[in-house]
């Protein structure tokens, strides 16, 4: 009975694949991006990309972090950012972090996860936004990272197609 248990277990959760995340970051939480769709055509200025960053505690305890803010300080590296919930930046082969727009995230001095909790931001682009913005539209491949209060999580990666 307990080997049928787990088999079922194991095949939940081979089927859930990249959607669980575990601990990613040094305070124990999981942070991850997500971006749909994950093709868009430039052609299309009324496209949208929805971008989500994830926070979560899979663990069975409470996690406190402390923020490092006030005061918050947004710089260009989400990494050197202080006491911000969380930040994205839109990463390609030739710039790391200045792809395309950005946004970051106000914060809080203390974020507490209670256990098995998760919740994220989001922020959607229109590709109209996106070249109103100053950003090239070219095709290729693209990738959105995130940031959770200066500690980088999982990056989702999507394509502009002609």
């Amino acid at each position: 009975m307990r080997f049928a248990i787990r088999l079922v277990a194991l095949a939940f959760l081979s089927a859930c694949g990249d959607s669980i995340v575990g601990p990613n970051t040094d305070v124990g939480l999981a942070v991850w991006a997500e971006v749909s769709p994950s093709t868009a055509s430039i052609s299309d200025t009324a496209a949208a990309l929805r971008i989500r960053v994830y926070v979560s505690n899979t663990s069975f305890k409470e996690i406190r972090v402390r923020s490092g803010g006030p005061p918050y300080g947004f710089t260009n590296d989400p990494a050197r950012s202080q006491g911000l919930w969380g930040s994205t930046r839109i990463a390609n082969d030739s710039d790391p972090l200045h792809a395309g727009p950005s946004v970051d995230w106000w914060g809080d001095s203390v974020y507490v996860f209670p256990p098995r909790y998760r919740e994220y931001n989001e922020r959607v682009w229109t590709l109209k936004e996106w070249r109103a913005l100053g950003w090239p539209l070219v095709p290729g491949r693209y990738r959105v990272r995130s940031w959770f209060n200066a500690r980088e999580g999982r990056s989702s990666d999507f394509m502009l197609t002609p």
